[in-house]
């Protein structure tokens, strides 16, 4: 079971419950997506959006519905999302991770924007039976970028941009690993 970003919350949740061989989380934060968001929104809202956009985090938090979300959030807390928002709120990557008994690695850029390295080191310090590969260079959307925002933002939208070349040896030494007969 792989997983990228909110991806790899999700399936650690199924290999928690499905017999998978093993899991791998790629950019997969450690903390509670409310958290994260509120990390990634640090900053970057004015304040009486900033205000509204942690009313719409504490309203979902508690299992409530958000009212009033301004069009300018509309993107994050549109109400066709914000059950799957309360549902995802609940869950803390770092407490689920801790409970699995399977083969794990956990992967992650040192130029990821979005979910850093202390997201990582967190996981692997909730679970250390898992492995920590760490790709020099490595973005958010898996590309060899610098940590440059310009460069960063660019690479989001640039489908020419290749992979970062560490990650998929790193993948494939894991699942070859773990998949082999023992």
């Amino acid at each position: 079971m792989v997983g990228h970003s909110e991806g790899a919350t999700i399936g650690l949740l199924a290999a928690l419950r499905a017999p998978v061989a093993a899991y791998v989380s790629i950019a997969g934060p450690a903390q509670p997506a409310a958290a994260v968001l509120r990390r990634q929104l640090a900053g970057r809202l004015p304040p009486e959006l900033a205000a509204q956009s942690e009313a719409a985090l504490a309203a979902l938090e508690a299992g409530r519905l958000a009212t009033d979300v301004p069009p300018a959030l509309m993107a994050l807390y549109r109400p066709s999302v914000q059950p799957y928002l309360i549902s995802w709120f609940r869950h803390t990557p770092a407490d689920s991770i801790a409970r699995l008994q399977r083969p794990c690695l956990v992967v992650q850029g040192d130029t990821d924007i979005q979910v850093g390295l202390a997201d990582a080191q967190a996981l692997k310090a909730a679970q250390p039976a898992c492995e920590l590969a760490v790709i020099a260079g490595m973005n958010h959307v898996l590309k060899a970028v610098p940590a440059d925002p310009a460069r960063q933002i660019a690479s989001y939208g640039d489908p020419t941009l290749p992979l970062a070349d560490a990650l998929a040896p790193a993948l494939l030494r894991f699942v070859a690993a773990a998949t082999a007969p023992r």
